[in-house]
């Protein structure tokens, strides 16, 4: 084997250099494996980033710079969220790295931020020794198998049990060696893998020896035929031979281990763990800044998001169950994402209120980047003022162009008023079927009814006072908007008792469930009180709506004197 070559220092600065070009480098660093028959060190190098597996292109192009640079070195490339996933798993090859690797290079930012998210040491090698140990459990007990199965001449079972229990092993080579099993390989395959990383497994059948490779052959044979041997004719020689191979694989196996778990306990004696603060919970923060910094970063970890605007909140006291002497806030938010997903706003919301055990509480409006390019001017006019006037949460370096080129634009009002006309001619239609009362003996369909007017007042509100319109339409969601031009809103559709709940969600049905109904969930008497607060609702709703189109016309005939 050829001596590994350690280049100079001022050439590791050179390779070091192409590779950031080639790639967003974490780290690069160096750290000793003297075992498996594999001695000398090997060249790590993290990647920034999350992926899923690395290309063979970005292995092809490395190893090109490496033959540039005359660098002979064994060299593993993998990602820093890899990195991180291995030690919260427990992977004794990444442990050795972590706790060994002497860096070369590292960008002080994405380094600290990686490390903060990793696991004590400590508790990553109890997890690792175990997670070893439970594998090596079920190595001997398909060791005693193959035994107890040439004891009573079981020839095929024994070769199937062999076979298994060597491609298992492989795979606990792989993982103490590189940090990867290659499990489901041939055992041609995983000789050949293994050369790298652990030359000492390359040799244990010898593929230029005929007997050997035959020997090989046969145990991929007998484990495809299983349980139907056919023709095969196994004898005991081959059998033993094959245990033999076994045996030693899983002596040599153990001893890696060993190997591997002595540098880690010594490297632990004198390993500082890094400083990290604990992160502040967001159901435990009390400054609003923080609190939507939180939030944020929930949003933009769980949707492609572009940019983030709060333009608004409401506060209020919180529900039973939580903490009296806090209140919650809830905010509201304009959200651009790539890609629009269903049931978004709603899932989201939820995360967020179960993260800060209600504390904040969010109204989302998710919208896709291109739609700041629609042509309904209404809708232009609420995306350009809450981009111009709202707090900006978070915005993508890649998409500030789009949002700092916005302008605040004039709103001409006569399609919100013709818009408005229509929902209120709908709405009223709708009430005047309740109230002849012919619907009350079935209150699915009249809940339906009450739906729509509800939703319809909403709509007509929403358009008027804010210029935009909702792309996710459920009462609950539309009522939350509302509450942000008018408070009150909140008391219309109260729910503190469970048949205040219960009237609740036979408002909230949508038409479809009409397919889909039975029996009546709610008395006649609740169906009354529902019917009831739908018509204060509406009234409220006109009489906001009426005041909002006096002032609008008074100023416009103000301006229009001026």
């Amino acid at each position: 084997m050829d001596a590994i070559v350690i280049p100079p220092e001022k050439e590791f600065e050179a390779l070091i250099n192409d590779l950031r070009v080639l790639m967003d480098v974490t780290a690069v660093t160096l750290h000793e494996s003297n075992t498996a028959g594999k001695t000398g060190d090997i060249l790590t190098i993290v990647m920034e980033g999350n992926f899923y597996e690395i290309a063979s292109e970005m292995y092809d192009r490395a190893e090109k710079l490496f033959e540039r640079h005359s660098v002979q070195l064994t060299y593993k490339i993998m990602d820093s969220a890899d990195v991180i996933h291995k030690l919260k798993d427990g992977n004794l090859y990444y442990l050795k790295w972590y706790l060994t690797g002497r860096p070369l290079f590292k960008n002080d930012a994405a380094y600290t931020k990686m490390i903060e998210k990793l696991p004590a040491a400590q508790s990553v090698f109890l997890k690792a020794t175990k997670h070893v140990l439970q594998m090596f459990g079920k190595a001997d007990a398909m060791s005693r198998g193959a035994q107890h199965y040439m004891g009573t001449n079981s020839h095929q079972l024994a070769l199937v049990t062999i076979h298994r229990n060597i491609i298992l092993l492989f795979g606990i080579i792989g993982e103490l060696t590189s940090g990867k099993a290659y499990s489901g390989k041939s055992i041609n395959d995983q000789q050949g893998i293994t050369d790298e990383f652990a030359p000492a497994f390359s040799k244990l059948f010898d593929r230029s020896n005929p007997a050997e490779a035959a020997l090989v052959e046969l145990l991929h044979t007998v484990t495809r035929s299983f349980p139907y041997t056919g023709n095969i004719k196994i004898k005991k020689e081959t059998v033993v031979t094959a245990y033999k191979k076994m045996q030693w694989m899983l002596k040599e196996t153990r001893k890696v281990y060993n190997e591997q778990l002595s540098s880690c306990e010594a490297a632990l004696t004198t390993f500082q763990e890094p400083v990290r603060e604990k992160p502040l919970k967001l159901s435990d923060t009390n400054d609003e800044n923080t609190a939507l910094d939180k939030i944020s970063s929930i949003i933009t970890k769980s949707i492609k998001t572009e940019a983030i605007y709060c333009f608004g909140k409401n506060e209020a006291l919180r529900p039973k169950d939580v903490e009296k002497e806090k209140g919650s806030i809830n905010f509201y938010l304009l959200v651009f994402e790539d890609r629009l997903t269903p049931n978004t706003a709603h899932d989201l919301a939820g995360k967020i209120q179960s993260k800060s055990k209600g504390r904040y509480t969010v109204t989302l409006l998710i919208h896709n980047v291109t739609e700041l390019e629609t042509e309904q001017a209404d809708q232009n006019y609420f995306f350009d003022k809450v981009i111009g006037s709202g707090q900006q949460v978070y915005l993508n370096p890649e998409s500030q162009t789009i949002f700092n080129s916005v302008m605040p634009q004039q709103r001409n009002l006569a399609p919100a008023v013709e818009y408005l006309h229509y929902r209120n001619t709908i709405a009223n239609i709708l009430l005047e079927h309740v109230a002849d009362g012919y619907d009350l003996s079935y209150t699915h369909l009249t809940g339906i009814l009450l739906h729509h007017v509800v939703e319809q007042a909403c709509l007509a509100m929403i358009r008027l006072f804010l210029g935009y319109s909702p792309n996710y339409l459920s009462i609950g969601y539309l009522l939350e908007i509302c509450v942000h031009f008018s408070p009150e809103i909140a008391n219309f559709f109260p729910t503190r008792t469970e048949s205040d709940l219960r009237i609740l969600k036979q408002l909230s049905r949508q038409p479809w469930t009409l397919r889909y109904s039975g029996k009546d969930i709610v008395s006649t008497d609740e169906m009354e009180l529902l019917e009831g607060r739908c018509n204060e609702f509406v009234d409220h709703a006109h009489t906001l709506i009426s005041k909002a189109l006096e002032d609008m016309q008074g100023k416009d005939t103000s301006e229009n004197q001026d």
